[in-house]
Formats: structure tokens, C-alpha cells, sequence
């Protein structure tokens, strides 16, 4: 299951990447620069890119094999319904060590934020991202105001660098998008296209650093929070 849920996901993916890159990156810089010839060339371009990719993933979704899929997971999920008998002060007693085990390696993580390469950070962003599922979806075993108080807390600054550290990978695959549209651009558009994607680099470049500050802050901010337990 864990290998077909990968295959959807690759499958999906580029139409939210070619989709994000298209609205939030091309349309602004087709709109203001005072030479919109690059722009709308490469707003073309990538319009025909998204259409494919919306394709793909349509086809992907309406296939015999993500209907499998869908039903394996069901049944799977059905299945192990009754098999555990567990009481809920074991299950706290659980998820407490598991939120806690993920808060210390998050916080030893958080140190070399800035040292990160681009695929550690992608990483690093992964594992904040299922702390934050892991301590919504805990929550209820949670009874005390302190820890409901902590619990909303962590989820909160979690989602915080889930989303800054999420810009930052963004920014990676639209540099790649970008440098390609100005490579692989027709001789008659080149020079408009590179100037195009040289602006649309160069505002990712500024908005960096603020998103890793934005990340530093919300971490230093999650050391501060209470174990729970």
C-alpha cells in the first residue's frame, strides 16, 4: 500500500507543482514587468504544461488501480479494527513518549537549520510535519488544560515551519522550472524568457531569507513548550 500510495502521489504531484509555479510565480511577474513578452510566453508554456499534468492526474485517480488502492486501504483499515485491547491511559501513556521522542529529535534538528542542505530541509520539514499530525491526531487521549494548552501550541508553531520550510522547497523546483523555460526557449523568445525567469529567481532569492528567520523563530519558540506526560 505504502508503494501505491507513493505511484498516486508522483502521479499528482506535478499539477500542484506546474499549478503553484504558474499562479503564484509566473502570473505576477507576467503581469508587472514593463517587457511582458517573456512573461506571457512562459505563462503559455506552462499553461500547456499544467493541462497535461491535470490530465495525468485525472486519468491516475479514474484508474482501476487507484480504485484498488482505495480499497485495500479500506479493508485494511477495517481489519484492524478489535484486534488491539488496549485502555486509553495506555495509549496517552504512548503517545506521549512518541510526541516527546519526536519534540527532542525536532529540537536537535532545529540546530543545523542553517547549515541544511535543500533535500535535509525537505526532510526536516517532512518530520515536523508528522509531529504536527501526530500530536492533533493524539489529542483527545489529552485531558488536562496544560496539555491540551501544549498540544495546541506545538501544532500551531509546527505548521508554521511546516509552511515556511514548504515556500522553501517550492522555491527549489521553480528555480529548476524557471532556468528550463530560459534554456529550452525558441530562439526568437530567449532573451525574453531569460529576463523573465531572472526576475521571477530573483524575488524567491529575496523572499528566503525571511521564510528561514520566519522557521528559526517558530523552532526557538517550540523549545519553550512543556513536555507532556
Amino acid at each position: 500500500m505504502k508503494a501505491e500510495l507513493r505511484w498516486l502521489t508522483n502521479e499528482l504531484a506535478p499539477a500542484r507543482e506546474l499549478d503553484v509555479f504558474l499562479q503564484e510565480k509566473i502570473g505576477p511577474v507576467a503581469r508587472e514587468i514593463i517587457s511582458q513578452r517573456g512573461g506571457k510566453a512562459i505563462a503559455r508554456e506552462f499553461a500547456d504544461k499544467r493541462a497535461e499534468a491535470l490530465e495525468r492526474a485525472r486519468k491516475a485517480v479514474n484508474s482501476p488501480r487507484c480504485r484498488a488502492l482505495l480499497v485495500d486501504v479500506l479493508a485494511w483499515i477495517h481489519t484492524q479494527r478489535g484486534h488491539t485491547d488496549v485502555a486509553d491511559s495506555e495509549l496517552g501513556e504512548f503517545a506521549a513518549k512518541l510526541l516527546d521522542r519526536r519534540m527532542r529529535k525536532a529540537h536537535k534538528d532545529a540546530e543545523k537549520l542553517q547549515e541544511m542542505t535543500a533535500t535535509e530541509r525537505h526532510k526536516f520539514r517532512i518530520r515536523m510535519k508528522k509531529l504536527r499530525y501526530a500530536a492533533e491526531f493524539f489529542e483527545s487521549l489529552f485531558r488536562s488544560k496544560r496539555e491540551r494548552k501544549a498540544l495546541a501550541c506545538l501544532s500551531k508553531h509546527a505548521k508554521k515551519i511546516q509552511d515556511a520550510l514548504g515556500s522553501l522547497n517550492d522555491f527549489i523546483a521553480d528555480r529548476k522550472l524557471a532556468a528550463d523555460a530560459a534554456l529550452h526557449a525558441p530562439p526568437q523568445d530567449r532573451r525574453a524568457r531569460a529576463f523573465a525567469s531572472g526576475i521571477i529567481v530573483g524575488r524567491e532569492d529575496e523572499q528566503a531569507k525571511p521564510l528561514m528567520k520566519a522557521a528559526a523563530k517558530e523552532l526557538r519558540a517550540l523549545r519553550h513548550l512543556s513536555a507532556l506526560g
